[in-house]
């Protein structure tokens, strides 16, 4: 199968000028994006990061995950097979400091972290992008199912062909300048294409099973936080919403907002999940499915990265602070319609976004709606659910100003995707 590169409006010489650093986890979608750049006569880099010492922290390296030594061993295969150099970066410090760090601390705090969004922030997009220009290379490439094209006004991120695969929303913390020197091979092709594409090249990893964990953790993901929270786990009570004490729990880093199985819990007529966790008092709370639902939540750290959602930031945050009269900085607002994305695999639900000077935003749910877990992503995409106009972390809010829905305004479509707010990366169990 003859794929291109990627749609015609995608790649500018910018970005190609030079070589590129294509980073291979030892997979086949790398391995296919790394064939595809080579065949189509860029000059390509192949490069492996090494992000955890299994041999000496542990973790996952006999489970299928990515970024384990035998990986690193099938993706010196490709290369050569390929006929591109390769080499293998050391990228532990970085990644325990922005990474793993993160990871515990998020879960001791009672919130839910995603490893992926800041592997691809921190690591994959900053700390790769530094060592390829120290290659010479000018742009970095991965096997991420995602797309980008310019305009005019600069550079867009969509989702990918896809659907099932795409990735997108994962990449909401790419900026303009790390998307103009960013290529995505498979961006137009779908998981059978990029699978028949390796079995013709000739690829070990053709038949590769997908990675399915994080990839420094083991069978338990509460085990891997408690040992490295130590002294700092925090025991306390289960209660039902109106402060019913129902038992007690060895740590809050057990739980996830949405979480049903391991609750802990026995004997109720109807299911069971976690609705709430107060970090300052260690209490999780335990209720039915329609305790879960909230008529928004609020979004942080926000990066935008559409062109058009940058410039209304920026006109709004030149507004002239003496023609604002007695509004604070953080009523200085703009809205728009969007689709909000809250984890991997959630297809998103309709919201108006009320986005603050501060760069903060409120989200309000329109007629669907779905369970926000703190420490997630919440990605906004256009009406259209395909270009990404940037998102942001999910803030934790007091029990008190939780809106909770009368069960009768509940509705009951997507129910699946509403209570189970955990993704791969936060599957505990």
């Amino acid at each position: 199968m003859n794929a291109p590169l990627t749609s015609s409006n995608q790649v500018t010489s910018d970005q190609v000028a030079g070589k590129v650093v294509i980073a291979m986890s030892g997979g086949v979608d790398s391995s296919v994006a790394a064939y595809i750049l080579h065949r189509d006569n860029i000059p390509t880099v192949g490069v492996s990061m090494q992000v955890w010492d299994y041999r000496n922290n542990g973790g996952c390296a006999d489970r299928v995950t990515c970024c384990a030594p035998s990986d690193f061993a099938d993706a010196r295969s490709v290369a050569t097979r390929i006929g591109i150099p390769y080499y293998v970066f050391d990228f532990e410090k970085e990644f325990h400091e922005k990474v793993i760090n993160k990871f515990v601390a998020m879960y001791g705090a009672g919130e839910t972290p995603n490893p992926c969004v800041d592997c691809n922030n921190d690591v994959k997009f900053r700390e790769l992008r530094k060592r390829a220009l120290s290659l010479g290379c000018r742009a970095v490439a991965t096997g991420h199912y995602a797309k980008i094209t310019q305009s005019p006004l600069g550079y867009h991120l969509y989702r990918a062909k896809d659907d099932h695969k795409d990735q997108s929303y994962f990449l909401y913390g790419l900026r303009q300048e790390e998307l103009s020197h960013t290529l995505f091979p498979l961006a137009d092709l779908t998981k059978s294409e990029v699978r028949e594409i390796a079995r013709e090249a000739g690829l070990a990893t053709a038949e590769k099973a997908e990675s399915q964990d994080i990839c420094f953790v083991g069978s338990k993901v509460d085990e891997f936080v408690g040992k490295r929270l130590g002294a700092k786990v925090r025991p306390g009570y289960l209660k039902s919403p109106d402060g019913k004490i129902l038992g007690r729990h060895d740590g809050i880093h057990r739980f996830t907002l949405g979480q049903r199985r391991g609750v802990g819990i026995s004997g109720s007529d109807v299911p069971l999940y976690v609705v709430d966790i107060d970090p300052e008092s260690a209490t999780v709370y335990i209720g039915p499915r329609n305790s879960l639902e909230r008529e928004g939540f609020s979004v942080g750290d926000i990066n935008w990265i559409s062109p058009t959602m940058l410039q209304r930031m920026k006109s709004l945050s030149a507004e002239d602070p003496e023609e604002m009269s007695q509004k604070s900085k953080s009523d200085s607002t703009f809205q728009f319609e969007a689709i909000v994305q809250v984890r991997h695999k959630h297809r998103g639900v309709k919201a108006l976004v009320t986005v603050h000077r501060d760069a903060s935003a409120r989200v309000k749910f329109v007629s669907e709606w779905t369970t926000p877990a703190p420490g997630q992503a919440a990605v906004f995409f256009d009406p259209e659910n395909q270009e990404v106009l940037g998102g942001g972390r999910i803030l934790r809010e007091t029990r008190a100003s939780l809106q909770i829905l009368p069960p009768e305004t509940i509705s009951r479509s997507d129910s699946e995707s509403r209570c189970s707010p955990r993704t791969e990366a936060s599957d505990r169990r």
